[in-house]
C-alpha cells in the first residue's frame, strides 16, 4: 500500500525540509569528537531553557543551575529591583564559586575563599584585601559576569553567547506562536523528577519524541492507549516543524477504558488520559482522536501540552554517553481536594510512564557502543528523529 492510500498518515502542517529516507549512522551518538562538535556549533549557539520565573518569587530568590555541556554554573537571581538576572556562578578574583546552595534568599553573593561580596545585581561590593593589589583595577569591571537572559511565557532561558545572532522570540519562530495561547500561568509545578542514565542526550530524546514504542515499551502503564485496529502502528496524526523545532500530536484511542481511579480523578480535575477537550495553545490542527501535543524546542527542551496540564523535559548532555534529565509536570493550580487527587494521580501516572521510558535507554547506548551496528532505521512513524540529526548537522556544517 503507497504512502497516498494509507488509513492512517501523519498530517505534515508546515514546510517539511528534505530530509532524506537513508539509515541514519551511529557514529553521532557515540564518537566524543562529534560530542565536542556539538557543545561548540550547538549548544554554545543556542538559546537553553533552565528555569521558571515561579521559582523567583521574591527579591532575592536564586536558584543555581549546572549546565555541564557548557562546563558551566549559573546563578539565577531576582534583583531588589524585581529583575531577573544570569550570572556565572565564578568568582573574579580566583574563580571560587559564590553560590554554593542549590536554592535560597539571599542580599547578595560572598566567596567562601577570599570573602568577596557581590550584590544582587552582581556589582562587587565589597574587595577584601583591596589595599594590596596593584596595578589598573577598576571594581566596576570585576563585577560578577552576567549571562544572556531572557524569558517568555515564564520560562527563562540564557544563551553563552553575550550578543545571540537571534532574539529569544525570533528563535522561537513558529513554535513561540503556537503555543503562545497556553496558559502556562494558570498551572503550578505539582512534581520534579531527574536522573542521569548513561546515555547520548539524543538517543534520550528520540525515546520521547514518537509514540510507535508506546504499543510495547507502555504495555502496562498506558496499554491500549495510542494504537488501535484504526491505528496499529500508534502514528501521530500531524506533524509541524519550526526550524530547528518541531511539534507533533498523539493519537488517543476513542475507545480507550482507563482504570477506575483514572475515570474517577477525571471527573475532579484535568488527566492525562481522560481529558480531551478544548483548549487554548493545544492541538493546533484540530485533529481527531488527540491526545496531546509534543513540543520540542531545540536542541534539549520538551514542553507537552495537554487540556489543563502540561510537563517540561531537560536533556542536559553531560558527555557523549551520559545526560542529565530533568522532568517538571504542571497542572491546573488545585482549588479543591478532588483537584489535588487528580493532581496526584497525575504525577504518578507519568513517573510510572517515564520509568518504562528509561528502560531501553542504557541498553541502546550500550549496544550502539559495541560497534557492530553502523546505521538505524527511522520509519514515517519516527520523523522527528530523522528531524533532529537533520538540525543537529546543519548546526554543525554552519561552523564547520
Amino acid at each position: 500500500m503507497g504512502k497516498t492510500e494509507r488509513i492512517f498518515e501523519t498530517k505534515l502542517h508546515s514546510d517539511t525540509p528534505e530530509m532524506g529516507d537513508s539509515p541514519l549512522p551511529v557514529e553521532p551518538y557515540v564518537s566524543k569528537e562529534f560530542f565536542e562538535k556539538e557543545r561548540e556549533s550547538i549548544f554554545k549557539r543556542a538559546w537553553l531553557e533552565v528555569a521558571r520565573v515561579e521559582e523567583l518569587p521574591n527579591p532575592g530568590d536564586y536558584i543555581t543551575v549546572d549546565v555541564e555541556v557548557l562546563k558551566a554554573s549559573i546563578i539565577l537571581v531576582r534583583g531588589q529591583d524585581n529583575e531577573v538576572r544570569a550570572f556565572h556562578n565564578i568568582c573574579t578574583h580566583r574563580g571560587n564559586k559564590v553560590a554554593r546552595e542549590n536554592q535560597g534568599n539571599a542580599r547578595g553573593f560572598t566567596c567562601g575563599f577570599h570573602g568577596w561580596a557581590f550584590g544582587l545585581d552582581g556589582n562587587l561590593e565589597f574587595m577584601a584585601g583591596e589595599e594590596y593589589f596593584t596595578g589598573d583595577i577598576n571594581k566596576c569591571d570585576i563585577g560578577l559576569i552576567p549571562m544572556t537572559l531572557d524569558t517568555w511565557k515564564g520560562f527563562i532561558f540564557v544563551h553563552a553567547m553575550d550578543e545571540p545572532p537571534q532574539s529569544l522570540g525570533d528563535y522561537l519562530g513558529g513554535m513561540g506562536t503556537q503555543l503562545d495561547p497556553f496558559p502556562h500561568e494558570e498551572c503550578e509545578r505539582i512534581a520534579r523528577y531527574s536522573g542521569t542514565p548513561r546515555v547520548n542526550w539524543k538517543v534520550a530524546i528520540d525515546a520521547f519524541q514518537e509514540a510507535f514504542h508506546a504499543i510495547t515499551v507502555h504495555r502496562e502503564s498506558l496499554p491500549g492507549s495510542a494504537a488501535s485496529a484504526l491505528n496499529p502502528g500508534a502514528a501521530l496524526t500531524s506533524a509541524r516543524f519550526y526550524g530547528p523545532h518541531r511539534s507533533l500530536s498523539a493519537w488517543l484511542n476513542m475507545e480507550y477504558m482507563p482504570p477506575d481511579i483514572g475515570l474517577m480523578v477525571g471527573k475532579y480535575g484535568p488527566a492525562f488520559v481522560t481529558s480531551h477537550e478544548d483548549y487554548p495553545g493545544v492541538n493546533p490542527n484540530r485533529d481527531d482522536s488527540w491526545w496531546f501535543d509534543i513540543n520540542v524546542i531545540f536542541p534539549n527542551f520538551f514542553c507537552d501540552v495537554g487540556p489543563g496540564w502540561y510537563f517540561t523535559y531537560n536533556f542536559w548532555p553531560v558527555s557523549e554517553n551520559e545526560t542529565r534529565w530533568v522532568m517538571d509536570i504542571y497542572q491546573l493550580k488545585a482549588k479543591d481536594a478532588g483537584a489535588l487527587l487528580a493532581q496526584e494521580h497525575t504525577k504518578v501516572l507519568l513517573r510510572d510512564a517515564v520509568l518504562e521510558d528509561f528502560s531501553t535507554l542504557e541498553d541502546t547506548q550500550q549496544m550502539m557502543e559495541s560497534g557492530a551496528l553502523k546505521n538505524i532505521l527511522a520509519s514515517d512513524l519516527e520523523i522527528a528523529i530523522r528531524h533532529q540529526m537533520y538540525v543537529v548537522n546543519q548546526w554543525l556544517e554552519q561552523t564547520a
